[in-house]
Order: C-alpha cells, then structure tokens, then sequence
C-alpha cells in the first residue's frame, strides 16, 4: 500500500511488479521479509525505458533563453524548481558545462518564464519537464531532483560529454546505494 501511494499507482500494480522483480530474481523472500538485490541491474534495466518511454511524455516544453549562463543565478525553489540533468550534474561536482537547461515543475511556471525572459522554441536550449514522483527524497540537495533521476537523464541524452559525469555521479551519489546487494 505504501509503495502504491509513493508510486502513484493502483495497489494491484505494485502486487503484479513484485511478482515480475520476483520472478525476474531482483526480490528475494528472507526471514519472511522481501529483500531487493541485484540493485544495478536493475538501474540499468530501468534507464532505458524510461528514456525511451517516461522521459518523452513529461516534457512540458522547450524554451530558448536570452543569454548563456542565466541559470546560474536561478534560485529554484522560489519557483517551485528542481534542476536536473546536465545543471544538476554542474552544481554537483562542477565537472560538465550544461548544453541544455533542464528543470523539473509540478506544471510550467509562468512567473519563471517571464522573470527569465524564456520564449518558446522546440529547439531551444531549456526544457521543462514535469515532476512524476511524489515522495521526498532526503538527500543534501533539495533544489536538485534525485540522483537517480539525474544519472537516467544524462543517459537519455546520449551526448558524448554526459559520460564521465555519469561515471562521477555513479561514484559519488549512488555506487553505495546499488553496490549493497
């Protein structure tokens, strides 16, 4: 029930999911609880379709900015923002220079794009993308979406510069969290 209600999903939805992790080998019976395991397999099982399937539809639109760098000075929150991709991979380690301004939003937030002077452009270099989960995430960055979601997205870009900051974001944020099983 909690996980349907983290999820956002139907109760039957999360039994069918679990029978599948089960069958598939990623959820064990022990001590009569269920245990997770095989946690980057896993990970790198669910990259995929979430960049081909998930990841196109939260797309909330593209916008092309006056300037280069105007996000540096954003400060999320006050708009109801999390940065991801290439900015949040930037305000992690500093190590890739954003192409492509991603920011997470419930929905587009106007105030944002008039304070910004964001103009509409299916080519641009900003893109809103709708928030999907609806659990917090306790991790140290509030105003970036979870590391996760960071590692998939630079993945669904599949530009050559992401590589090494998948590889940095992997090490850092998240090889302790899969590593475990």
């Amino acid at each position: 029930r909690e996980i349907a209600q983290l999820a956002g999903v139907a109760h039957g939805t999360v039994g069918w999911v679990m029978t599948d992790l089960e069958m598939m080998g990623f959820v064990i019976q022990l001590q009569g609880q269920r245990r997770l395991r095989n946690r980057r397999r896993l990970l790198d099982m669910w990259v995929e379709p979430y960049a081909r399937v998930l990841r196109p539809k939260l797309l909330l639109g593209r916008y092309r900015a006056p300037r280069r760098e105007w996000w540096e000075k954003v400060t999320v929150e006050e708009y109801g923002l999390q940065l991801g991709a290439e900015l949040a991979a930037a305000k992690l380690d500093g190590y890739l220079r954003p192409g492509i301004a991603t920011f997470y939003a419930d929905k587009v937030p106007g105030r944002f794009l008039a304070d910004h002077q964001l103009r509409t452009d299916t080519h641009g270099d900003v893109e809103l993308r709708e928030r999907f989960w609806t659990f917090e995430h306790e991790w140290q960055w509030p105003a970036l979406v979870p590391p996760v979601l960071i590692y998939a997205d630079l993945l669904a870009l599949g530009d050559a510069r992401c590589v090494e900051a998948v590889k940095r974001i992997y090490e850092k944020h998240l090889a302790r969290l899969f590593e475990q099983s």
